[in-house]
């Protein structure tokens, strides 16, 4: 079983089984309801496995499960797997009609889950006209009521078959189910367990529900690694998870930017035990410099960033060696490609569909085995031009190779068949004295496609006409680039707690102002 070259050379469920039977009797994981051995979670997933075929469940079939974060939601997964079926969680933070859509899209005919689920899906699930069989279990991974006791071997599938999905609002607000097969899974995987990096004895600290695919995807690359998975429980706090980091001897983990550096600068960190921390890995949110290198200072141990979506997997990274460097350029960038053969990023020109020489700002594009080709849902179709996927980012590579993401490309807005992105909008606007914040982005016209809106705060005492600006962007950028409309505003709605702006929400806002 190599993970060198992320070729996969059996289904996922192979890999599962064999993962927990080299574990034996040695604890793979630690939950809120005990220490599990490799050979209790694989009885577990057997389980749940023939209760599944002995109900009628059919490989490549799709199915739910759902729950608290405990080894029932591990044995659940893995189960599914072995039964020959594609999961998909029911992620506790996006609520039952969700769920419903998200069965109905699927067309599943089974939910494994926890008896809260069940009282929460059935209504629902009737009203919607969906025909689905709960098999309940514990949070502990027991199935309450089984049809029977016969046993059953596993079901193998093809490797570009579905494994797994994943969904997400989708940019149309509906519920879009992201499809990964097991040949791209595995090579996620793969990617993702070399940036953890090996160690002896690690002790991984699983923070990412169970429920999400980046959560099951990250505790499955832990166990390629052959550490410990410990499944936080309860709502992750920055004392709460610090408690664990001492308590279990973590050795890695994941945590979005912004809640690594809270928690590296919190008083909880600076008076507990974690000097058994190797690797802390973190990504997904954009930071200063300043803070990625004051919570390495902080906390002692190799950093790693990453870059990468569901859609697309992992393609960058910042590495250890990256951060010993101390270069507040290196950390302002997205890294470089992860070393990993098949592994294709470049920053490509949506005119022309050429690569852009570095320095030059265009779509970053990929190409490599982890790209999501099908969906599910309402969402507009996946575009793969001859393999390569747009990740939606815009971005240019510098001299040395890294990264720099400077904003969306669901940020372009096409004009009678001009491209203009809305990040050339802003700077040219924040560039001018007074300007403290500018916001661009499509709204749609029957006639032409689209126009630019822009929202515009400006300091105190500050006084510009939306002539002036407009104007600004006709001098700096020309006569396509004047806006339909400039809302001036004392404070730009819709910002998230990361600070970033929901441009969806803007363009609502913006399309009923345009109606008025």
């Amino acid at each position: 079983m190599s993970l060198r070259d992320g070729v996969i050379d059996g289904d996922l469920q192979t890999y599962y089984r064999s993962l927990l039977e080299e574990a034996g009797d040695d604890e793979v994981f630690v939950t809120q309801s005990g220490s599990y051995s490799g050979v209790q979670a694989l009885g577990l997933c057997e389980g749940i496995r023939d209760e599944l075929i002995r109900r009628g469940f059919k490989p490549n079939e799709y199915c739910a499960y759902g729950g608290s974060d405990d080894i029932g939601m591990v044995a659940a997964a893995f189960g599914i797997a072995l039964a020959g079926g594609a999961s998909f969680g029911l992620q506790n933070y996006v609520g039952a009609d969700s769920w419903t859509r998200f069965i109905r899209d699927t067309g599943a005919r089974f939910v494994v889950c926890e008896s809260f689920i069940v009282e929460k899906l059935r209504d629902r699930l009737l009203e919607a006209g969906c025909e689905v069989e709960f098999i309940e279990i514990t949070a502990q991974g027991s199935i309450l009521a089984p049809t029977g006791s016969e046993a059953f071997e596993d079901r193998h599938v093809s490797y570009d078959d579905a494994s797994v999905v994943r969904f997400t609002a989708g940019r149309a607000g509906a519920a879009q189910g992201i499809v990964l097969s097991h040949r791209a899974q595995f090579y996620s995987l793969a990617k993702m367990a070399a940036v953890y990096g090996q160690r002896e004895r690690g002790r991984y600290l699983q923070l990412t529900p169970t429920t999400d695919v980046q959560g099951i995807g990250m505790l499955v690359a832990a166990l390629f690694r052959r550490e410990t998975v410990i499944i936080y429980w309860g709502k992750p706090t920055t004392e709460g998870i610090v408690r664990a980091m001492e308590q279990h001897r973590i050795t890695d983990l994941f945590l979005p930017s912004s809640q690594m550096v809270k928690l590296a600068r919190s008083d909880a960190a600076a008076m507990a035990d974690l000097s058994a921390l190797d690797r802390f890995v973190y990504g997904g949110q954009k930071v200063s410099a300043e803070d990625i290198m004051d919570a390495y200072d902080l906390l002692d141990c190799d950093f790693a960033q990453i870059y990468g979506s569901t859609e697309t997997g992992l393609l960058m990274w910042l590495s250890p060696e990256d951060h010993r460097k101390g270069d507040s350029k290196v950390f302002d960038s997205a890294g470089v490609k992860v070393p990993f053969a098949g592994t294709e990023v470049i920053v490509q020109d949506p005119r022309t569909g050429e690569e852009m020489p570095p320095g030059e700002v265009g779509h970053v594009v990929t190409k490599n085995p982890s790209v999501c080709v099908q969906t599910l849902g309402y969402d507009a179709p996946v575009e793969v031009v001859d393999g390569w996927r747009d990740t939606l980012d815009q971005g240019y590579f510098d001299e040395e190779g890294y990264l720099h993401i400077v904003g969306v490309s669901r940020d372009v807005i096409l004009y009678r068949g001009f491209v203009m992105y809305a990040f050339d909008v802003e700077k040219v606007l924040l560039d001018m004295d007074g300007v403290r914040a500018a916001v661009a982005h499509p709204i749609s016209d029957a006639a032409d496609g689209e126009h630019i809106f822009v929202w515009v705060a400006l300091d105190e005492g500050v006084q510009y006409t939306e002539e002036q600006l407009g104007s600004e962007l006709e001098v700096v950028r020309g006569p396509w680039y004047r806006p339909s409309r400039i809302q001036i505003v004392d404070e730009i709605p819709d910002r998230d707690a990361s600070g970033a702006y929901d441009k969806q929400k803007l363009r609502e806002r913006a399309e009923a102002i345009m109606a008025q």
